[in-house]
This record gives C-alpha cells, sequence and structure tokens, in this order.
C-alpha cells in the first residue's frame, strides 16, 4: 500500500485505533501513528512483522544515530566468528545454488552473531536483523523480492561487499528512525504488532476506528516462497506463513481457479467476521486489493470481495479502480486487463 493511499484512508476514518491484519512492511500501522493514531498489525509472515517492527520504532538520536557503530561491530565479530567455524553443512546444501560462497558466508555469519543477542531481548540486534534481512535477496541469487527464481544475469557477489550493504543499511535506516522521530506526535507509542492469522484478532484489541489493510490479490503470489532465503539464512520459523497464506498462487496450481477462488471468498469472509465485532458503530473497513492471476489470465476480484463481505454481514459502500498492465509468469508483454481497487464497506447492521 502507498503510503498517500494509506494515510487519505486514515484520515477518512472515524476517530480512534487502526488495524492492519495484513500489515506487509508496515505502511498503515506507521502512517497510523504518524495521525496520532493508536495502531494494531498483524501477518502470518515472520519477515514481514520484523519490517514492520523495524519501521515503527519511536527511536529517537542519540539511539538511532549507534546503529552504524553497532554494525560495524557485529561485522568485526563475524568475522572473528568465520575464522572458527564454517557455513553449516545444512545451509550450504540448502543454498549453494542461491548464494555465491563469499556471501552466504558473511551473511550467515551476520545472522549467527545476532541471533543470540536477540534471544537475550537486545533490541539494537533486532534492528540490525531486520537491516540484514533486507539486503539478502540483493545478495543472493534470487531475481528480486517478488520473482523467487534464480537470475541468470547474476553477478559475482565478493568478499566483503555483505558487510558493506549491511553497514550501509545500518546507517540509512538509522537516519530514517531519526527522521521519523521528528515527525512523530508527542503522544505517538509503538504499536501492537504480532505474528497472526488476520482470521484471529488479539482477544481485546479495544474499540476500533477502522481496518485499512492490502490483503493479498488472489492468485498472484506465494509469499512465503520469496523469503525463502531470508527464512534459511536468519533461522526464522515460517511455519504460520505456509499454513495460514490467503489466496496464495500454489492453490490456483494445485486446486483450480474456482476452488481457489471459493477459498479466497472463505477466508476474506472468515477475516472480516473476526474483526466485525471491534469496530465501532460508525467503523470502517477498508481494502486495497487487485485483481487476480491464473495461468488463462487474470481473476476479477471484485466479485470475490463483495461476496465475501456478504457472507461476513457487511454492505459495500464505494469502491474506486484503475487499469494495471497484466503480465503471465515470466513474460515481458501485457496479458489481459487488470484492475486495483479501493473498497469501502460497512457492517450490514450500522
Amino acid at each position: 500500500m502507498h503510503p498517500f493511499t494509506a494515510a487519505s484512508l486514515i484520515a477518512q476514518s472515524p476517530p480512534g485505533p487502526i488495524a492492519d491484519p495484513f500489515m506487509g512492511g508496515g505502511t498503515v500501522v506507521l502512517e497510523a501513528l504518524l495521525a496520532g493514531r493508536g495502531a494494531l498489525g498483524g501477518d502470518v509472515n515472520p519477515v514481514a512483522l520484523e519490517v514492520a517492527w523495524a519501521r515503527t520504532r519511536c527511536w529517537a538520536p542519540p539511539r538511532t544515530g549507534g546503529l552504524e557503530a553497532a554494525a560495524e561491530e557485529v561485522v568485526a565479530a563475524a568475522r572473528a566468528l568465520r575464522e572458527n567455524r564454517r557455513v553449516p553443512a545444512a545451509v550450504k546444501e540448502r543454498e549453494r545454488e542461491w548464494f555465491d560462497p563469499p556471501a552466504l558466508a558473511e551473511a550467515w555469519s551476520l545472522a549467527e552473531v545476532l541471533r543470540p543477542r536477540i534471544a537475550r531481548g537486545d533490541e539494537v540486534a533486532r534492528m540490525l536483523r531486520a537491516c540484514l534481512s533486507s539486503i539478502l535477496v540483493k545478495a543472493s541469487r534470487q531475481v528480486s523480492d517478488s520473482v523467487p527464481m534464480r537470475d541468470v544475469d547474476h553477478a559475482w557477489i565478493p568478499k566483503r561487499r555483505v558487510e558493506g550493504w549491511f553497514v550501509a543499511r545500518a546507517r540509512e535506516h538509522g537516519r530514517n528512525l531519526a527522521e521519523l522521530a521528528r515527525r512523530f506526535p508527542k503522544e505517538a507509542r509503538a504499536p501492537w504488532l504480532a505474528l497472526a492469522d488476520a482470521r484471529r484478532p488479539p482477544p481485546e484489541p479495544g474499540p476500533l476506528a477502522a481496518m485499512i489493510t492490502s490483503p493479498p490479490y488472489p492468485g498472484v503470489y506465494d509469499y512465503a516462497a520469496h523469503h525463502e532465503r531470508r527464512y534459511s539464512v536468519l533461522g526464522i520459523d515460517a511455519g504460520l506463513a505456509r499454513a495460514a497464506e490467503i489466496g496464495a498462487r500454489r492453490e490456483v496450481r494445485h486446486e483450480g481457479t474456482a476452488a481457489a477462488a471459493e477459498g479466497y471468498v472463505a477466508g476474506m469472509a472468515e477475516v472480516l467476521r473476526a474483526w466485525s465485532p471491534h469496530l465501532i458503530d460508525d467503523g470502517r473497513v477498508f481494502l486495497v486489493v487487485g485483481d487476480g492471476q491464473d495461468p488463462d489470465g487474470p481473476i476479477p476480484v471484485m466479485p470475490l470481495i463483495e461476496r465475501a463481505a456478504a457472507a461476513a454481514g457487511y454492505a459495500l459502500v464505494a469502491s474506486v479502480s484503475q487499469p494495471r498492465p497484466s503480465f503471465g509468469p515470466g513474460e515481458g508483454k501485457p496479458r489481459g486487463k487488470k484492475e486495483e481497487h479501493v473498497v469501502a464497506l460497512r457492517r450490514g447492521d450500522r
């Protein structure tokens, strides 16, 4: 979700906290904090949780200014670690096709230095792991974050390159956090964030002004597969991401488009139904969602959202759409027409 879209929808919501059960990298949560709102966010993807956590800390200088020095200290510790230990055989076996040996050794050793510190509750180490996570796909042979395939034009990653990227990202993120600290209202408080299925809201979230979220587009991505490099190198458990993802592309492949669409409707209805009791009387739901994709072309998502909303007791207030080109897997030519939509819902009893 674009920050402008998130900020605009927050501004159109009644006063009160904002929830995003498909928070991804935390854009809605961050914009809610900047608007002086309380915020809740959840995602089944542990990488998304770490990114959102790292982006929404109310850290001020000098703490933010120390991230670069902390990263340099971790680099030194990782070099010392590599003098005594090698990349475990299991990690090499999983990742040999995805990383050049120097890149894998540096990424693994940086993660290994950070792991016990995070286990002890060191928030700086957790922030640095998010910085490391952000460069792992760049350090690998994977095409991009959204294309989990090996890059045939990959350029060799030499020694010290991953370390340099890691320190540079820590420096950049420290500056970003310092800028955020200047923009946060005085009353800003760290949001509630959790590794959570969107169908399972927290027990007592309090009255919510709105749910503003961008759920998966049906059949477009396998988000868990996109982050396999991170799960493997960082040692992150991705069980929930694999088990609870709604609208995954693999469902279209394995079950067929019709069955996958029914699963998407059922999943989204369950999400809407689960959060409904926590919305205030004039609370709203705003969804930013796009048409899906199967091997034969786009999957129109609006009929699926309308069915899910009706099943969960919501009424469609309004929607606005814009066209987007549609590309089949691995293709460079447009394939049919797609649209992306902003959808406003209200509970049918209000």
